[in-house]
């Protein structure tokens, strides 16, 4: 945390962490308002979930760009959540989610189960930030049109008209090469829209301000007795919430070649959701198109995160009554703009058949978050995740192995032209042996066993095998004994250490006698066999 210390940076480096902070302010107003509207919560709480969690992740966290606050993905989570509370109970709903997914992530902080979050697969994800990109931008359409097709209602042509323009604009200048202008998109769309209520003030539907909470004050009177109700939802945010904000930040430490630690993360993120949930805000992330923006706009440190906290909160408190002026359409555009990268159809056409699981997984997901919504999604795809690495857990690729001539390689004897010898059959498993797999290979082992009923020694070859447990150890121990009582033997080749040290703590070594353990399939070779070709 060196950025505590602002004597020990240069000039520049602050300029350009107050430069990227201003910038980053810029387009996270309008941003958040628009996510804040998913989350079925006023501007004012959207703003807030931009102030503390900033500068508790600038603490806590170890990116030095990572832009916490509201995103598109975690505010519609969040707006499903609270869908079931009280009307009066919204806000303060969003404040106890977000307490529980502090409570979420700091546990796992706590038994560093940083890496626990990557059981959700990487089609999981694509699957349901797809879906959930369409879901969004199907909200946003209303807005755009001032008109809800689904209902018969025909589009408002002004509005409909300024939301094609706000578009075009946002389009127009993320294009632009010049860096600072291409990141006023938002700016620029709500300053358009303000102009345009300001001189026809019937024109379109503007931002209702009502009677927002009053910013900056912190407040323990939460609905507690919805605590259990809220939890599951809770748990899936902070999952997702912490796997979309180590992506990003893994991305920008690639770049930089820094290192970011898992767990550090989760303690950023807890402090960040816990004050969000203090000061009257909703769950937080990280976002991947400011931290982008933070980044480009010559961010070096979380100084420049605590910058854009400060300024948002200059403008919380004195520009609120400016968003009375900000149509809905400009807001609905920005957010449309802002999460139509995150759709992702490419399964759909790519290769089924090179990518049938990973595809599969991915089509499931899509279809369940759009049809029964995002924890049915979520927790769908992951199950059959799991179906999946089951499976293939359960039917390893196992080989006969022979040597290659004049060397010390070993292959596949259906693959390659090898050396195989008439008194040994070596055995290569790609797997761990455990309980989900040992039918399949003590199955293949008896195959082999029978069309080569003449060998002396089985070789099983452990260079791909990294876990045993009991069920594989069992399994080793039955072949040695119905080896044994034929006149043959039982040896093992290349066992890593942590597998080894397994074997000797169940007693196989000593009962695996006259059976050896051999440093590597060339030295077993060497030792055992006598030479034919195949």
């Amino acid at each position: 945390m060196t950025w505590l210390f602002p004597w020990r940076k240069s000039q520049w480096q602050m300029s350009s962490d107050l430069v990227a902070g201003l910038i980053v302010a810029i387009l996270i107003i309008p941003q958040a308002i628009g996510y804040g509207l998913l989350a079925k919560l006023p501007p004012s709480v959207a703003l807030a979930s931009c102030i503390f969690p900033l500068i508790a992740y600038a603490f806590f966290g170890r990116s030095h760009a990572l832009a916490v606050g509201p995103v598109a993905i975690i505010s519609l989570m969040t707006g499903d959540a609270l869908a079931s509370l009280p009307t009066e109970l919204i806000i303060s709903g969003a404040q106890l989610l977000a307490l529980q997914v502090a409570l979420v992530l700091g546990t796992l902080r706590l038994f560093n189960l940083g890496n626990l979050v990557h059981f959700i697969g990487h089609p999981v994800v694509k699957g349901f930030t797809s879906a959930a990109a369409v879901v969004i931008i199907s909200k946003q359409i209303p807005l755009m049109l001032n008109a809800n097709l689904l209902d018969g209602q025909i589009p408002t042509l002004s509005v409909t008209a300024f939301s094609i323009i706000a578009i075009a604009l946002l389009i127009l200048l993320k294009k632009l090469p010049q860096a600072f202008i291409s990141k006023l998109g938002p700016l620029a769309v709500v300053m358009l829209g303000g102009v345009l209520v300001y001189a026809l003030p019937q024109s379109m539907k503007t931002i209702e301000l009502g009677s927002d909470p009053t910013p900056f004050t912190m407040t323990f009177y939460l609905p507690w007795d919805h605590f259990s109700a809220l939890l599951p939802n809770a748990i899936l945010i902070a999952l997702i919430g912490f796997l979309e904000s180590t992506s990003v930040a893994k991305t920008l430490a690639k770049q930089r070649k820094e290192n970011i630690h898992a767990n550090q993360e989760l303690l950023g993120l807890t402090a960040a959701n816990a004050m969000a949930g203090l000061f009257q805000g909703y769950p937080v992330a990280g976002g991947f198109g400011r931290t982008m923006v933070n980044d480009q706009s010559g961010a070096t440190s979380p100084l420049a995160g605590v910058f854009t906290a400060i300024f948002v909160g200059l403008f919380l408190v004195l520009g609120l009554s400016l968003l009375g002026y900000i149509p809905m359409a400009a807001l609905g555009a920005i957010v449309t703009l802002a999460v139509w990268p995150l759709i992702d159809l490419k399964p759909i056409y790519s290769k089924w058949r090179v990518h049938p699981k990973e595809n599969s997984t991915w089509l499931i997901t899509f279809v369940l978050v759009l049809w029964q919504g995002v924890e049915i999604g979520i927790l769908s795809g992951v199950v059959l995740s799991i179906f999946f690495l089951l499976r293939s857990a359960a039917k390893p690729h196992i080989a006969i192995i022979g040597r290659i001539p004049g060397t010390a390689h070993f292959r596949n004897i259906k693959r390659h032209k090898v050396e195989t010898f008439d008194n040994l059959l070596a055995i290569r498993i790609d797997e761990g042996l455990h309980f989900a797999n040992v039918e399949a290979i003590d199955t293949f082992i008896e195959d082999s066993l029978s069309t080569y009923p003449d060998i002396q020694h089985l070789l099983i070859v452990c260079s791909a095998v990294n876990i045993m447990d009991g069920d594989g150890i069992e399994l080793l121990q039955t072949w040695h004994d119905k080896l044994l009582t034929q006149g043959k033997q039982l040896h093992l080749a290349e066992v890593k250490g942590p597998v080894m040290d397994d074997l000797e703590i169940r007693g196989f070594i000593n009962d695996l006698k006259p059976g050896q353990v051999f440093l590597s399939t060339h030295e077993a070779f060497e030792s055992l066999g006598r030479a034919t070709t195949a």
